[in-house]
């Protein structure tokens, strides 16, 4: 922010303010670029928030949650995390329903073919967006599968509107996902929640209707770890 923006969303005075910058400064907590006009987070606040993070483990703190998830609809909850254009299940609660496939953690899903793959991407700038697909592969696994760049983006659109992803037998004929992001401090996406389970025993309309409960449990778990979610 600008000097006149700390001023304005502050409430507080241009003194007080321009100390507390000079004391932030010294103490490398914030650190001003010229360039700009503009003060920006200093290194020290970079050192404790890697110290803080590196005391807790993602699965520890969202295991609640996915108890949670998984006691009130009986469908596979696992926790993943973005690896390149994968994304891999850390931590894996199965149905107690037969839902034809034996999950482990250390699985791996494509992005564009995944809800959890969609949740991930959908909330980063446009410009590593980009970056990403360019020259990505859109492999097609059923005839619902995403298979261009546009369609993809414009499925990212509408994550970021209801804020979860769905997959609808999109990697799968018979598998239903239901995916929405856990974030950091910064506001990036740095894991998923996912709920998922198989047609005809659900459809995507019955996983769209747990929406409301997967974001409270990302929402808690963003919480948790100091997270913040982006506007």
């Amino acid at each position: 922010m600008t000097f006149s923006e700390l001023v304005a969303k502050s409430g507080m005075n241009k003194s007080t303010i321009h100390r507390l910058l000079a004391v932030c400064a010294e103490e490398q907590l914030v650190q001003f670029d010229a360039q700009g006009k503009t003060y920006l987070l200093g290194p020290k606040v970079f050192d404790l928030i890697r110290s803080a993070y590196g005391g807790y483990d993602i699965q520890a703190i969202a295991l609640d949650e996915m108890v949670r998830l998984h006691g009130q609809f009986d469908a596979n909850v696992t926790l993943g995390v973005p690896s390149g254009m994968d994304v891999v299940y850390l931590r894996i609660l199965e149905s107690s329903s037969a839902l034809g496939s034996i999950q482990r953690p250390g699985m791996r899903e494509q992005v564009h073919c995944s809800a959890s793959g969609k949740a991930l991407l959908a909330f980063l700038p446009d410009a590593i967006i980009d970056s990403k697909l360019k020259d990505y592969v859109f492999e097609r696994h059923t005839d619902r599968t995403i298979v261009d760049t546009q369609a993809f983006k414009s499925a990212l659109d509408k994550v970021r509107v209801d804020g979860f992803a769905i997959n609808d037998r999109e990697e799968y004929e018979h598998f239903l996902g239901l995916s929405a992001p856990i974030f950091n401090f910064m506001g990036e996406p740095i894991a998923v929640l996912n709920i998922w389970s198989v047609h005809p025993l659900h459809s995507i309309d019955d996983l769209i209707g747990w929406s409301s409960e997967l974001l409270a449990s990302t929402r808690k778990v963003t919480q948790l770890i100091g997270g913040t979610a982006p506007d």
